[in-house]
């Protein structure tokens, strides 16, 4: 992608047509790439026999394009010029987003990405919980779809730890055994940590932040997050978002300074791989964020491939 060669993107698209966990997966990773890009995607739609994926890709690149332009940083410290560009790309997402739901009505991975983009076009609640009906009337199970449906919950984007919390624990009931969207879980209580821990540090209360860190994880607390993951471990087969899984369980439990053992165990099992997104850039640079884990794990550094 970074090249130029965009057909070959929807070729990748065109093979995820049953397959929503891997057509999510690949989708995330070509419209990053394609940042950019953008204008590019939009000229293949002439002649195209087959729209529904480049104008799905074109969306979501249109997304990340906005959310580039925003940046990863907190609301308060987004400056009004910086508002207005990302308004202003973002919206360009909604037209091919909803012609792409429209050309595949049993596809949910539109309805993904319209969850990022009611985020960023500051949506209320009752527009952003008719586009989750939308999604969860054709998948119940979606990873991302549900990853993205927390961070519209949180905190930080105007819900609550309870509806969050919430959110994760319907996660983990809706979940088959030996999938991995139990992670959810794990999600909500690094979120939860991160809100807290800012709060307490604005307010200049670091006695009391110091002191939530180490009372957070109670018995009951522990015991949830080790039955979300044996839900997932014990029967587990591959699936599209193992690697993603392992990080935030393996981030949570290193939190907590007697489940060292299975934070090592998840995160042994992810190589090289690092996202840019949580649970490592919650902290600074997810790589050296990750690097410094492993270390506190005593766990070997992986090497880049071919190194």
């Amino acid at each position: 992608m970074e090249e130029g060669y965009l057909n070959a993107g929807v070729v990748l698209l065109g093979e995820t047509h049953r397959d929503p966990e891997l057509r999510s997966l690949r989708l995330d990773a070509l419209s990053r790439a394609a940042v950019g890009r953008s204008q590019g995607i939009a000229e293949m739609l002439d002649g195209a026999p087959d729209r529904a994926d480049i104008l799905l890709w074109l969306g979501r690149t249109v997304v990340d394009e906005a959310w580039v332009i925003r940046g990863g940083s907190f609301a308060d410290t987004v400056d009004d010029d910086r508002f207005k560009m990302f308004f202003a790309t973002l919206s360009g997402a909604y037209e091919p987003l909803m012609e792409a739901a429209r050309l595949r009505p049993a596809d949910p991975v539109p309805w993904e990405s319209m969850i990022w983009f009611a985020m960023g076009m500051q949506f209320d609640r009752v527009e952003q919980d008719v586009i989750w009906e939308e999604l969860t009337a054709r998948s119940l199970t979606l990873f991302s779809a549900y990853w993205a449906r927390l961070q519209s919950l949180s905190v930080k984007w105007g819900g609550s730890h309870e509806e969050m919390f919430a959110h994760a624990r319907t996660a983990v009931s809706l979940a088959p055994e030996g999938h991995p969207l139990t992670a959810m879980l794990a999600l909500a209580h690094l979120e939860h940590l991160l809100a807290e821990e800012r709060r307490l540090v604005a307010e200049n209360r670091m006695m009391a932040y110091v002191k939530f860190g180490m009372k957070y994880f109670s018995e009951q607390i522990v015991g949830e997050l080790k039955e979300a993951e044996r839900r997932w471990t014990a029967h587990a087969e591959q699936h599209p978002r193992d690697i993603e899984a392992h990080h935030l369980f393996g981030a949570i439990f290193m939190r907590d300074a007697v489940t060292h053992d299975l934070a090592a165990w998840h995160l042994g099992r992810v190589g090289n791989r690092v996202g840019r997104s949580a649970p490592w850039s919650y902290m600074g640079d997810p790589a050296e964020e990750f690097a410094a884990a492993l270390r506190k794990l005593r766990l070997p550094l992986p090497v880049a491939d071919g190194v």
